[in-house]
């Protein structure tokens, strides 16, 4: 793949970048790795890169019991070893047995996932990772490092007599010592000690002749000396040459076991190069978690379609100081537009969208994930070039221009269809005049050839070229005209004004000074630049009245629905309460029906005796007065509840509450929420307090509180495995819902996964007024997967 400049890492900060991956990783081969990423043009190596990044980010996300992260260089061992004769030693074998247990775990781990991670699984082939020799090792060497009693039976024994005569030693060293501090020849608190690998004892240098054997030190002041007696002289002699057995029978051990591992070096080595591959794709992914970078879609050919895209390194300072980083969203095709020209005022951000434009298509054909949205697809091109800062050359006698122009000669020659061009300040370094008119032609030749580009510019010239030639098009870094502040966001589709004049009188330049200068640019130049600022104005007025209208238009499909479910609520009700009163009628008039039959009836079987039909007909009178007292308290009792203006009332056997508005004969005018309704006076009640305050809640928000809505209403909403943007959709829908019906607590489901859905709905969620705090759900219940909304 073709790249210019050679410091292409330094002018876009991807060396900063490696250095922050570097930091992450655990062993020299790792790094090693690093330094030799480069981009590729091969969308294979592409694509296997980022699944190699993306499997271990899921990895180390997944909250499995993964196998020890400690990556190191195993090459480090298996150096002193592919010397025939050579062999390790004890602690070597230690951290070699870590290392064997390391390599072992994961490629268990990763074969037992391999329907998962694919193509982590498939650095694992090839090679085999034998536990027989981590078990060869534990034999021998124990975790301190040390060579166990029982590595050999002739080692066994060896310590076993060395213990021996060591005690053997210390009790005659002992008895001398105590001897000697009885006489006076040493002090009272003196114990035994070491000097040169021998059991001594401290003497007084004045009383050194009176015990016998030999001086092996003296203290730094000269009294005291270091003495071996006689009597433990033999015995030392045996424990050294004990010792020295022991040193010979543990070399000839670890020979053995260095040899049985040199059987296996082969295989070694290329545990060695998955361990320190494993290691570099380890720390990429950790990267990529810290900057919330993902595998964005992927195509051969070359364009760039990036949603929400930032710059990594900007993220990270502006995170750091809790500064919003305003993100990039461009398309660049062949079908459509493949140059854009930026322009805007300094300090805009019109540097800053070209760096990032560079620094993420270098990271995305080196195999890195990127921050951007999972939704941007990114192509492949097989050159890049950029032309960006001051590049003096002091060796070559270049001035700023002229280094410039070699950059641009090169790109004249190199750049094809293929190739994307990045041009910071195009043109500038020399005169305006001819400075435009060469960087006009040279864009020309570059859109000609078809090639992509990014191109920043204050030229006047180059802005109406891109208006005026298809394949160019403009854009601007939008800029607040209110305040003379940027906004750091880019806007395609227009040129964008450098508000050169509106800068300078912000900053108290006299207005005298800035009326000359208008009047030697020149009428037109200064109504074009009047004109962009006058189009920016109006954008800025007609995006504020597009998210008003929005917002009222939600509001009215909302009042709408409402409306029609209220509607169709009164008409079921309506029909309920006729059947109910029909019902009723019907069963009043068959129950005097049946008191009617057996009262004649009972006339009939007594012979119409007279006192017995006296009673009867006593009866049906007294049923007759109760009907007749029950329909005047019912009347009465709705007479009480006269309806007034301004009570709340609800629907007979309902308990959605509204304010009555008005009362017009047999009718009254209510309010629920925001629908307003004529209601039979009739089929109206006295609210209780508890519907009063769930109407003045549902008032609150904006809506109406209705029972049907509430009943179908779920607590909970599941976007697991749904896009970053419909998820933000699905959400938005839910948590208006929610407040519509007074909801006061919401689950929303999103899974743990990488993060990457938690972190967007909670900024999203942070972002709204309604909500109170949006945390974990309890570990129990689903933890970090699942985040607990209380509304305010």
């Amino acid at each position: 793949m073709l790249i210019y400049p050679k410091d292409i890492q330094e002018k876009l900060g991807i060396d900063q970048l490696m250095e922050l991956i570097r930091q992450r990783c655990k062993s020299d081969f790792a790094v090693e790795f690093l330094e030799k990423a480069r981009p590729s043009s091969r969308i294979e190596e592409i694509t296997k890169w980022l699944d190699q990044t993306d499997e271990m980010l899921q990895v180390i996300s997944s909250g499995d019991n993964l196998p020890s992260r400690d990556f190191q260089d195993l090459r480090v061992f298996l150096k002193k070893i592919k010397v025939k004769g050579t062999f390790l030693q004890a602690e070597d074998f230690a951290q070699l047995k870590s290392l064997l247990a390391l390599l072992y775990d994961w490629t268990q781990y990763l074969k037992k996932h391999q329907e998962v991670y694919p193509e982590l699984c498939s650095l694992t082939y090839g090679f085999i990772a034998d536990q027989n020799l981590i078990k060869a090792i534990e034999l021998i060497v124990d975790e301190k490092g040390v060579v166990r009693d029982n590595a050999s039976p002739e080692l066994a024994s060896i310590r076993a007599l060395l213990i021996q005569k060591e005690r053997a030693v210390r009790t005659a060293i002992n008895k001398v010592l105590r001897k000697a501090i009885q006489d006076k020849l040493t002090d009272e608190d003196s114990s035994v000690t070491i000097r040169e690998g021998r059991l001594v004892i401290p003497v007084k240098a004045e009383h050194k002749r009176r015990i016998q054997g030999f001086i092996h030190d003296e203290s730094a002041t000269g009294q005291t000396v270091y003495m071996e007696p006689t009597e433990a002289l033999q015995l030392n002699n045996e424990v050294r040459e004990l010792q020295y057995q022991e040193k010979r029978e543990i070399a000839r051990i670890l020979t053995r076991l260095t040899d049985l591992v040199r059987e296996s070096v082969e295989d070694l080595d290329k545990g060695a190069f998955f361990i320190g591959l494993l290691d570099f794709i380890h720390a990429k992914a950790v990267f990529s978690k810290t900057i919330d970078a993902v595998k964005p879609g992927v195509t051969k050919n070359p364009m760039v379609k990036w949603y929400g895209a930032r710059h990594p390194l900007l993220w990270l300072s502006h995170t750091a100081s809790g500064k919003p980083t305003i993100p990039l969203s461009l398309e660049l095709s062949r079908q459509e537009n493949r140059i854009l020209v930026i322009s805007g005022p300094n300090a805009g951000g019109k540097s800053v969208a070209l760096k990032t434009v560079g620094l993420l298509q270098y990271m995305f054909q080196c195999g890195f994930l990127v921050p951007a949205s999972e939704a941007s697809t990114f192509g492949v091109f097989q050159s890049i070039f950029l032309d960006i800062g001051d590049t003096q050359s002091l060796e070559n006698d270049l001035s700023t221009y002229s280094s410039h122009l070699t950059a641009m000669r090169y790109f004249d020659e190199m750049a094809d269809r293929n190739s994307l061009f990045l041009i910071d300040e195009f043109g500038t370094g020399t005169e305006p005049q001819f400075g435009g008119a060469i960087a006009e032609s040279i864009l020309g030749q570059l859109n000609d050839r078809k090639a992509f580009g990014v191109v920043t510019t204050h030229y006047q010239n180059l802005k109406k070229f891109a208006e005026n030639h298809p394949g160019v098009v403009n854009g601007a870094m939008k800029y607040d005209v209110g305040a003379l502040e940027p906004l750091f966001e880019l806007e395609v589709g227009k040129p964008g004004s450098s508000f050169a004049f509106e800068i300078a009188r912000k900053i108290g330049l006299p207005t005298k000074i800035i009326e000359n200068a208008k009047s030697f640019v020149g009428t037109s130049q200064v109504d074009y630049e009047l004109l962009l600022n006058s189009l920016e104005s109006e954008r800025n007025k007609f995006q504020k009245l597009t998210k008003k209208l929005e917002k009222e238009e939600k509001e009215v499909i909302s009042i709408k629905t409402d409306y029609q479910a209220l509607k169709e609520m009164l008409q079921e009700e309506q029909k309920r309460l006729i059947k109910e009163a029909k019902a009723r009628a019907q069963q009043i008039v068959e129950e005097a029906n049946q008191r009617i039959e057996n009262t004649i009836r009972g006339i009939i079987e007594s012979s119409a005796d007279k006192e017995k039909t006296r009673r009867l007909r006593s009866d049906l009178e007294h049923y007759k007065k109760t009907q007749e007292e029950s329909i005047k308290k019912e009347e009465k009792r709705k007479k009480a509840e006269e309806i007034k203006v301004g009570q709340h009332v609800t629907i007979e056997g309902q308990d959605t509450s509204g304010e009555v508005m008005n009362v017009k004969g047999k009718q009254a005018q209510v309010r629920f929420g925001n629908i307003i309704s004529f209601i039979e006076l009739s089929r109206l009640r006295r609210a209780s307090a508890q519907a009063v305050k769930q109407e003045s809640r549902a008032r609150k928000i904006g809506g109406i509180n209705m029972i049907d809505k509430m009943s179908q209403f779920n607590g909970e909403i599941d976007v697991r495995g749904v896009r970053a943007d419909e998820a933000l959709q699905k959400v938005d829908e839910y948590i208006d819902q929610a407040l519509l019906l007074g909801t006061d607590q919401v689950r929303i489901i999103h899974g743990k996964g990488h993060g990457i859905l938690r972190d967007v709905i909670r900024n999203y969620l942070k972002s709204h007024q309604s909500i109170d705090k949006a945390v974990d759900e309890h570990i129990e219940f689903g933890g970090s997967g699942i985040t607990l909304v209380t509304f305010r």
